[in-house]
């Protein structure tokens, strides 16, 4: 690669925490340097109770994403039982904390969300160190300012899922108009009882519209 041409980790990605849920959204811009690259799908499923989003090099995320998706499958074959988000956490932490360690870190920024221990739906971030923090809403990404920002300002308890699909699309929207690294279109997934599931693309242009 020409060293003057540096990847830029550019994306907004979105965790918020409602009764009985979680919400993901991201961004799907990809870009290099100043060049945008392609359009990407930024949340993905674990299983049918645990999802990741990614931002950061696009090559460690994909590794790390197909590193939890066997490690969890090969953890409920084993034990018989759904991996939690507390099991997803650590199998992440210690995969990112090793890379770290020997100077090679994955240079990710991740958001964790789904089913927790004690059957209540819980989110984490995690960044390069493998360092992860539990928060009822969180941010990640080049346009993580400007979406905690409107975070910040309109998080209540309690809210509903229709609430929170609503403010995670302004977060989103929010960093799109304010951050060049992220653009391309609006994705939002939801955990609930029901599992995992994309959110219609079509209530994503409704809710922008209003």
């Amino acid at each position: 690669m020409d060293p003057k041409i540096e990847p830029k980790k550019g994306t907004t990605t979105v965790g918020i925490t409602y009764t009985g849920g979680v919400v993901l959204a991201t961004d799907q811009r990809v870009t290099l340097g100043r060049m945008i690259m392609s359009r990407v799908d930024k949340v993905f499923p674990i299983t049918k109770n645990l999802a990741i989003t990614t931002a950061g090099a696009v090559s460690d995320n994909q590794v790390l994403l197909k590193h939890m998706q066997a490690e969890m499958k090969l953890f409920e074959l084993e034990n018989k039982k759904n991996a939690t988000l507390e099991t997803l956490s650590s199998v992440l932490q210690n995969t990112v904390y090793s890379g770290y360690k020997r100077w090679n870190p994955f240079m990710i920024q991740a958001i964790i969300a789904g089913l927790s221990r004690d059957k209540t739906f819980k989110l984490m971030s995690f960044d390069p160190s493998g360092a992860a923090i539990e928060d009822p809403y969180t941010a990640t990404g080049s346009g993580m300012m400007f979406a905690l920002g409107i975070l910040q300002e309109n998080y209540k308890e309690n809210m509903t899922e229709k609430d929170a699909i609503e403010l995670a699309i302004r977060a989103i929207y929010t960093a799109i108009r304010r951050d060049s690294a992220s653009g391309d279109g609006i994705v939002i997934s939801v955990i609930d009882k029901k599992g995992y599931r994309k959110v219609d693309t079509k209530k994503v242009s409704m809710i922008l519209e209003k």
